[in-house]
């Protein structure tokens, strides 16, 4: 599946979400734990329609869950406002809105610190989890990965995907 297109490629030159895609977990209770409402989901057994409306109806043979991250939103969260990371991002807002490589490092935080337990569980039962990068060709142009947030990535076992999108 494709990551959507970014609604407004002015307010930040990229857009981060998250996937997971499981045996058999209920994407409900994916939100609950995440505290994150999906923005697509379905449930493994949960009746599938054919693209062209001609085959006839099967069902989900996973289950898939995803939702947008927005890591500016995060250093008013209770749950993360003592991690020195969170702090500097809250002084330093607006580059985080900007910068991706902050972004990417509030989001490793976030989620080591947090929802590890849940990330784990979901890649012993065989899950996967990943973080999907939409970038803007025409607004960004590099960005850098800290060795800590890649090593966090892949303690968790979380893979990044990049989608760059031409406007």
């Amino acid at each position: 599946m494709e990551a959507r297109k970014l609604s407004n490629p002015r307010a930040s030159p990229f857009q981060l979400s998250l996937r997971v895609r499981h045996p058999s977990l209920d994407p409900a209770e994916i939100s609950s734990q995440l505290r994150m409402k999906a923005e697509h989901s379905f449930r493994a057994g949960d009746p599938r329609l054919s693209r062209s409306g001609l085959a006839p109806a099967s069902v989900h043979t996973e289950s898939y869950w995803l939702g947008a991250l927005n890591p500016a939103e995060w250093p008013t969260d209770p749950a993360v406002a003592d991690d020195p990371l969170v702090k500097i991002a809250r002084e330093r807002l607006p580059v985080v809105n900007r910068s991706l490589g902050w972004a990417l490092a509030l989001c490793a935080r976030r989620f080591f610190s947090v929802h590890a337990p849940l990330l784990r569980r979901i890649r012993s039962e065989g899950g996967q989890v990943s973080v999907l990068v939409t970038l803007s060709t025409t607004d960004a142009s590099s960005f850098s990965l800290m060795p800590e947030v890649s090593r966090i990535f892949s303690e968790l076992g979380i893979a990044l995907e990049f989608e760059f999108i031409s406007e």
